[in-house]
């Protein structure tokens, strides 16, 4: 299992690389190579946020859906708020 902050910053390569995608396919969105990028760099963002959900704690709030979604625990609020010393 990756550590807290290297998982981080994987997470947050890959999400603005889909982002910058984004941007690019707003203007070229029949641009194969773009699409093919994409489609290969979502699976792989979410797998990342799966896993650091699972070893964390949700990072996104799409997180707690993809953990199981609610049952009669809100997990969102587990663990320490970011002002508590959560996410560093």
């Amino acid at each position: 299992m990756k550590d807290r902050t290297s998982l981080l910053k994987e997470i947050d390569e890959i999400s603005f690389t889909l982002n910058d995608l984004t941007l690019y396919l707003d203007t070229h969105p029949d641009c194969p190579e773009a699409v093919s990028y994409f489609n290969a760099m979502a699976p792989r963002r979410a797998a990342l946020l799966k896993e650091y959900a699972e070893a964390f704690g949700p990072l996104t709030v799409d997180c707690i859906q993809q953990n199981g979604g609610l049952t009669d625990h809100f997990t969102w609020t587990d663990g320490p708020a970011p002002w508590e010393g959560g996410i560093l």
